[in-house]
């Protein structure tokens, strides 16, 4: 069982989601929405959803218990600190096994999640990390023991991202979803210091009001798009101007698609980021700084393309779908043994 708040479009439902499509045939899943099941939810065979109200909503402990005894579960696997509660105590009244996966909590939410799992900890039998620096968040701040943590990286299907570069000259695009966490306005400030640069938003959420208030007239916002590999290939740079982040899906596709990269120093970006090898790293909320690194890639054609290409290449090796469902399956099989 496969315990999330929503299929809302996102990177950590993404992961989900390819986990379920991309498994051996050994294993079945149901997918166990706390809140509706959300815009992707017709794309897993087997979706509930448990319409979770505000609050801390008690019936949902026993909802999870239900639901996994009748559907015979022999691992319950959580994605974040909320689902986390539910889907621990939920598993302990049914006797499962449970596997949960931090990928990164919100801004300003961070004490919040360290309780949560703090204390849904006590009810989980092995946590996995999608980043070390969230790996040693767990162990410092939740408490994990060294035995029962392992740092499993998102993957990609990197092959749906081999769309030839077709470059427009200052094109700077960005892909995500429109909230504080990934700090836009910051974005915003870098660029419109850039004579004749264009700005392209992929994504939608709460804040795209605001930011298009804010945004010039060389600024796009595109919403939710299903050709995201077509529109990467058209950015001369890609940036992640974020203030937190876990393991990002949008950059570990801009890194398949051999998009010239430019990151925030935050997360898991500096896991996938190598300064100078596959992408520029700058300071966060530093717009100087990241104007600078923009401008950098947009002049220096031959370096812009050498990074793309090694970020190419790392991604390929190292954060497939398949690599990520392989480990994954490993420890499912070891808690249900």
């Amino acid at each position: 069982m496969q315990v999330v708040l929503s299929l809302r479009v996102g990177g950590l439902e993404r992961v989900v989601l390819d986990l379920v499509r991309n498994a051996s045939e050994e294993f079945r899943f149901i997918v166990c929405c706390l809140e509706e099941p959300g815009a992707w939810g017709d794309e897993a065979p087997h979706v509930v959803g448990l319409g979770k109200k505000s609050g801390v909503d008690w019936r949902l402990f026993w909802k999870i218990a239900r639901l996994a005894r009748a559907e015979k579960v022999d691992v319950i696997h959580t994605h974040n600190s909320a689902a986390h509660l539910y889907g621990a105590i939920g598993g302990k009244l049914a006797g499962v096994k449970v596997l949960h996966t931090e990928h990164g909590k919100n801004l300003g939410q961070e004490a919040r999640a360290f309780r949560l799992n703090r204390w849904a900890g006590h009810f989980t039998d092995l946590t996995v990390a999608v980043s070390e620096k969230i790996g040693r968040e767990a162990r410092d701040q939740e408490s994990v023991p060294a035995d029962r943590l392992a740092v499993v990286a998102n993957g990609i299907c990197v092959d749906r991202f081999n769309s030839p570069r077709l470059t427009a000259g200052r094109r700077i695009g960005t892909v995500g979803r429109l909230v504080p966490e990934k700090n836009y306005p910051l974005l915003l400030r870098a660029v419109a210091a850039i004579p004749s640069a264009e700005l392209v938003f992929i994504g939608d959420g709460p804040l795209r009001g605001a930011l298009e208030c804010e945004a010039g007239p060389r600024v796009q916002f595109l919403g939710q798009r299903a050709d995201i590999a077509e529109l990467l290939a058209g950015f001369d740079v890609f940036v992640l101007s974020s203030s937190t982040e876990g393991m990002s899906i949008a950059l570990l596709e801009a890194m398949a698609a051999a998009c010239p990269i430019v990151v925030t120093a935050v997360g898991g970006n500096t896991e996938l980021i190598q300064h100078e090898v596959t992408g520029l790293v700058v300071p966060p909320d530093d717009a100087t700084a990241l104007r600078t690194a923009i401008e950098r890639l947009l002049t220096d054609r031959v370096l812009a393309n050498r990074l793309g290409t090694a970020a190419r290449e790392v991604t390929r090796q190292r954060y497939s779908v398949a690599a990520m469902t392989q480990r994954y399956e490993e420890l499912w099989r070891r808690l249900a043994a």
